[in-house]
């Protein structure tokens, strides 16, 4: 998850009980395979990647082409880091850039808010959006299994007593609500505006640790976005102007893919082992 902040501020996301807005996806959705089409349905015209960063020993994001140039090894639309990280002869003097490989399940809350201000531009939909959350995360999956949300009190539009604070309101439990079911996750639902993709996550009283979503859409499905727990890529698939826009975007390091490219961190023929 990212990184833990001071905040009262309540989240706008409702967790729903009704997951037939998903149902498109449990039919479109096949088992899972080794290319973009076990991520994301397959009815867009055009797809991309997003590059998740590694970690340079001060917590900086390191992009992949930073990478790219300290190995000496290529950037390409089927890229994998396990194989770009790999030096290629003669190259890789000094220490690396980074020092932890990007992060799986998880796109930082800065190009979340990146990217949602491009998707907001593709769809007419934009005030309601579904979001998938993972019903494996150890914050939800613990022994309460419950979501702890903050509520304003209720005279908080009016001046604050010294001391007052938002109160803390457990949700209904996890186990208790229905899951959207995949051929290969579980998920629970939830709804809300697409700007609020970056209020997802765990919650006490005062303190926020974001979950970027791991699937989500707009009503009008216009596009949909997968950052899945075992890769560390978030794919999109939508209309081409959106896709045109994400691999324009100055912080997301993005990539074309096709709805049949391997996602394997294996897969990497260019950079792979068989590559000097």
């Amino acid at each position: 998850m990212g990184v833990t902040r001071v905040t009262d501020v309540p989240s706008r996301l409702r967790l729903v009980t009704d997951t037939s807005p998903a149902s498109w996806l449990e039919e479109e959705m096949g088992d899972f395979d080794a290319d973009v089409r076990a991520l994301l349905p397959g009815r867009f015209d055009a797809y991309a990647r997003i590059l998740h960063p590694a970690d340079s020993p001060r917590g900086e994001p390191v992009p992949w082409h930073e990478v790219a140039r300290w190995t000496g090894r290529s950037m390409h639309p089927r890229v994998q880091f396990k194989a770009l990280a790999r030096p290629a002869s003669g190259a890789g003097d000094g220490p690396p850039p980074w020092d932890e490989p990007p992060e799986r399940g998880e796109l930082p809350q800065p190009m979340l808010s990146a990217l949602c201000a491009v998707l907001a531009r593709h769809t007419g939909t934009a005030e309601r959006c579904w979001f998938c959350l993972w019903d494996g995360w150890a914050w939800i999956a613990d022994t309460t299994s419950s979501m702890v949300l903050l509520e304003a009190m209720p005279d908080a539009s009016g001046p604050q007593r010294p001391g007052q604070e938002a109160e803390a309101a457990v949700a209904p439990a996890f186990d208790d609500m229905p899951r959207v079911r995949l051929p290969w996750r579980d998920y629970v639902l939830f709804e809300g505006p697409l700007d609020a993709a970056t209020e997802l996550g765990e919650r006490t009283a005062g303190f926020f640790c974001p979950q970027s979503p791991n699937l989500f859409w707009p009503a009008d499905r216009s596009w949909c976005v997968a950052t899945d727990i075992d890769f560390d890529s978030t794919y999109v698939g939508g209309p081409p102007r959106l896709i045109g826009d994400l691999l324009g975007d100055p912080v997301l390091e993005s990539v074309r893919v096709e709805p049949t490219d391997p996602i394997d961190e294996d897969s990497d023929q260019i950079n792979g082992p068989s590559a000097r």
